[in-house]
């Protein structure tokens, strides 16, 4: 008696990935997400930075606003909102009034590339 042949042909048998196949695949992923992963954070923190210059600049701006209708400055948070200034959600503004003519604002956030920024009203600059 002949013994029967097996239906199965090469082709059938090659048609799936080796072991071997997917972990090369795999190791190309990681080392990609390797190297994207810290790009991708230093992006965020720079954007994390951008949110709280751009608080400061547009509280002073909203301090100096108040300052001109009422001849002094405002020592909170709340009352340069009621002129119109919108804070950031996560980003904490506190106002410091040195002098009766001089302020300091303070912008912090978690996750930027420093704890916080400063406003000084005397220079006009951040820092």
């Amino acid at each position: 008696m002949l013994a029967k042949r097996s239906s199965v042909t090469v082709a059938d048998r090659d048609s799936g990935f080796s072991l071997i196949e997917l972990l090369v695949t795999i190791a190309i992923i990681a080392v990609l997400a390797a190297i994207a992963l810290p790009q991708f954070m230093a992006y965020r923190s720079h954007a994390v930075d951008a949110q709280m210059k751009e608080d400061l600049k547009s509280a002073a701006l909203a301090m100096e606003s108040y300052f001109s209708d009422k001849k002094i400055y405002p020592a909170t948070v709340a009352e340069i909102v009621a002129t119109g200034f919108n804070q950031t959600d996560g980003v904490a503004l506190t106002i410091d009034l040195t002098t009766p003519s001089s302020y300091t604002l303070t912008a912090a956030k978690p996750s930027g590339s420093q704890a916080s920024f400063s406003y000084d009203s005397t220079t006009g600059s951040i820092y």
